[in-house]
């Protein structure tokens, strides 16, 4: 069982919302039991969520979807004369298709190896309309350009399965799309993520997800087990509403055949309308893997999934000195809050959470 730490401050002062009186708040600061990274929950931001965090404009989403599908060089089949290919000793076809899902390169690459994969022909769909068959055709040809990756090039181990969706959560383009990152070594967090793994199964002789999983399961986090996924949310999270996914028997994209590709298509699908029924607009989200036909012993795949800032023409950014150079993020909602929310959207788990 792994001891799951949070500790408790008060921050004392006269407030002039109160007349003056003296202000007690108390905080929760979490720490995330893998990584050490912090998350402060403050129950006096409640009343300032709306000034944190506006509604989407529904209206201003509008103006923009319809002012950018025009000229989307996704949309309408353009991508078939402005995407580029890859040459053919990698992808014969110089790109890859499945159903609505199409693979082709990224034309600024931030990686040796960065692909793009056109997420449906559609320019704009709210969150609760990512359906598990058109997700499970993006992850799935991003599963079959790993395979061929690794056949072709080896050395490109380290990879990623990665989302931005809408502006504020980083997107150049509307429409939705996945990007794949693969180097020859893994990124910050990828790599952090590595080495505490390997830390705990020398120090421990277990994986940290296992006993994760133990620490959990049943617990007011827990979300539930579908297909070979267990599904939490996140206890210290790295962003807002972040849920965690993780494969226990997985140490690397290679190891998953097509009901694990189904099984996390149908789960994603039920976090984002989850999150489409609490108000939100955006997301990111990042598919860990272990070294693609190589050891990384202790890691199994993992799945990150946050909400970024709700589209609204003066919003502001969630990210700033707090999370981007002292690391530490801020809890708007009860990760205990957000599982019970995420529950009842989630196909056939098995297992309740309770208190």
């Amino acid at each position: 069982m792994i001891l799951l730490r949070q500790r408790r401050e008060t921050a004392r002062f006269h407030n002039p919302l109160l007349g003056g009186e003296l202000d007690e708040q108390e905080l929760e600061i979490r720490t995330d039991p893998l990584t050490g990274c912090q998350a402060v929950f403050n129950p006096g931001l409640e009343g300032k969520v709306g000034i944190l965090f506006p509604d989407t404009d529904p209206q201003y989403l509008r103006e923009r979807v319809e002012a950018t599908e025009a000229s989307c060089f996704l949309c309408q089949g353009r991508w078939q004369q402005t995407t580029p290919t890859y040459p053919v000793e990698l992808l014969p076809e110089g790109r890859l298709v499945r159903g609505e899902a199409v693979l082709f390169p990224n034309l600024f690459p931030l990686s040796a190896l960065h692909a793009v994969v056109m997420v449906g022909e559609r320019h704009w769909r709210s969150l609760d309309d990512f359906p598990a068959p058109l997700l499970e055709d993006a992850l799935g040809v991003s599963l079959d350009f790993l395979r061929r990756l690794h056949e072709v090039e080896p050395d490109q181990a380290y990879c990623t399965i990665n989302a931005n969706y809408l502006f504020p959560a980083g997107a150049s383009v509307v429409h939705p799309h996945l990007q794949i990152l693969g180097s020859t070594e893994p990124g910050t967090h990828h790599r952090l993520l590595l080495d505490r793994c390997l830390a705990w199964l020398d120090e421990r002789g277990s994986t940290f997800w296992a006993d994760l999983i133990d620490t959990e399961r049943a617990g007011a986090r827990w979300i539930g087990e579908h297909g070979s996924g267990a599904w939490l949310a996140a206890f210290a999270p790295l962003g807002p509403h972040e849920v965690q996914a993780v494969w226990p028997e997985s140490r690397n994209l290679l190891d998953w055949d097509e009901s694990d590709v189904r099984g996390l298509a149908e789960g994603l699908s039920a976090v984002l309308a989850a999150y489409h029924d609490i108000g939100l607009s955006t997301f990111n989200f990042s598919l860990y893997s272990g070294p693609l036909g190589g050891e990384a012993p202790g890691f199994r795949c993992l799945l990150r999934v946050v909400n970024r800032q709700n589209v609204h023409e003066h919003h502001r950014t969630d990210d700033y000195y707090f999370q981007k150079l002292l690391q530490n993020e801020i809890v708007l909602r009860q990760p205990e809050q957000l599982a019970a929310l995420v529950r009842e959207r989630f196909p056939g788990v098995s297992g309740e959470g309770g208190s």
